[in-house]
């Protein structure tokens, strides 16, 4: 005769529920039609390999909206549209000594030495800083360079977006400090090491000003940290400017001229369409 099976009590169904419940919550989310990672969408918009998508991103040359996008893992609706940043590195100049060119945004400087391997670079620019930079083709070219350098013997000028109204020439003389550990950062220091930012006022907007910056000293973010230190920070700057509420594609600091050893570089970028403003 066969026996029937003994009732559940009420813990051992309330036991069971609370499996089946658990259960249910742990299962991996299906996507939907709501949202995609940013370096998935951007490699099936523009037909590129999704490491090339997020290497983008990390670069730093991909906005939505006029706003540069940050993480390469942020969830994004699909109807996503980017807008990127792909103004490749264009030569100024060469030739038996020297190759200047006008570096794109998100390109860091020591990169180029893999297209050019046999070159030494003479200056360096921040990833996020667009424009002149120079290589050396040989050891005698570099060695003048770098003695160029330390007797200040070498001008350079920069145009930068920043934040607020600015409407007379200002002479910054603030030493800065470096801390480098996996990133540099720097900071108005009293200990620190000289610096000079000549900040000249050419066009002023709504709640922005267009300036040119002479740099008599090259140390870590200078302009940057300058600009920021009498609060007219750069628009884009992620470091020294993160709680902006002005929108932008990019760092807004451009190399626009670099003078040495009898030579001029100047970069043949449109500065008003590179930084959204008009002339």
């Amino acid at each position: 005769m066969e026996r029937k099976k003994a009732p559940k009590n009420k813990t051992h169904a309330k036991r069971d529920a609370t499996t089946k419940t658990q259960k249910i919550l742990t299962k991996k989310p299906i996507r939907t039609e709501q949202g995609e990672k940013a370096y998935k969408l951007l490699a099936l918009q523009r037909n590129i390999s999704t490491n090339k998508a997020k290497d983008l991103i990390d670069s730093g040359r991909v906005s939505i909206k006029g706003k540069r996008l940050l993480i390469a893992r942020t969830l994004l609706p699909l109807n996503t549209r980017f807008e990127v940043l792909t103004t490749p590195c264009v030569v100024i100049f060469e030739d038996d000594d020297i190759l200047a060119l006008d570096k794109s945004v998100g390109i860091e400087s020591y990169s180029l030495l893999k297209t050019y391997p046999h070159y030494k670079l003479i200056n360096r620019l921040d990833k996020d800083t667009s424009g002149v930079i120079l290589l050396a083709k040989n050891e005698k070219m570099r060695q003048k360079a770098i003695q160029a350098f330390k007797q200040k013997e070498v001008e350079k000028m920069y145009f930068a977006l920043i934040e607020g109204k600015l409407y007379e020439e200002i002479n910054i003389e603030k030493k800065i400090n470096t801390q480098k550990d996996s990133k540099a950062k720097s900071y108005v220091d009293n200990e620190g090491l000289h610096a000079q930012s000549i900040v000249t006022p050419l066009q002023t907007f709504t709640h922005t000003t267009l300036v040119s910056v002479q740099i008599p000293t090259g140390r870590t973010h200078q302009i940057r940290i300058h600009l920021k230190s009498i609060k007219h920070p750069i628009i884009g700057d992620i470091i020294y400017n993160k709680t902006s509420l002005i929108k932008a594609k990019r760092l807004m600091l451009h190399c626009q001229k670099t003078s040495l050893l009898g030579y001029t570089f100047e970069s043949k970028l449109d500065i008003h369409e590179a930084f959204g403003v008009s002339e």
